[in-house]
């Protein structure tokens, strides 16, 4: 097998192996309680990311945040997260308000993949964001402190 794609394939198969066993259950097979739960918990996590970049503040921030978090942007460009904390605390965004929808969420065992739109009023850098509904998805995965983000991909250009 050629090298890069036994490294995709790790990467791909070392997080699921790492959920344990609730992993087995496919998420189609959600009951319909278990989805609503799974939801609940999802917009808890995503709300909970955009009140901490609302307040602004990188302690709280950083505790949230996975140390194996990773952004992918629009632009193509990403950041790990002390990259992400660094500029978090150092830049000039200001983002004023947010509201979600179309929120899907999707859980096996310690997982949770959260699928959503966003739309706020945000600006980074002096860059005034568009404040049309923008496209995301965000990993979350449980931790003995809790739940911490190991990943968001955002799809909101100026």
């Amino acid at each position: 097998m050629h090298p890069r794609l036994l490294l995709l394939a790790l990467a791909l198969a070392v997080p699921l192996a790492l959920t344990g066993p609730a992993a087995a259950a496919p998420a189609e097979r959600a009951t319909a309680e278990q989805q609503a739960a799974n939801l609940k918990l999802g917009t808890r996590l995503v709300n909970r990311f955009w009140s901490l970049l609302v307040a602004g503040d990188p302690d709280e921030l950083r505790a949230f945040l996975s140390p194996a978090f990773q952004v992918q942007r629009a632009n193509g460009s990403g950041q790990n997260r002390n990259q992400y904390l660094a500029d978090f605390a150092n830049s000039t965004t200001v983002i004023s308000d947010y509201s979600l929808s179309r929120i899907k969420v999707t859980r096996a065992g310690g997982l949770v993949v959260v699928r959503y739109y966003s739309q706020s009023t945000q600006t980074i850098s002096g860059t005034a964001y568009s404040t049309t509904p923008a496209p995301r998805i965000v990993t979350f995965v449980q931790t003995p402190s809790g739940w911490r983000m190991a990943s968001n991909a955002n799809f909101n250009a100026p």
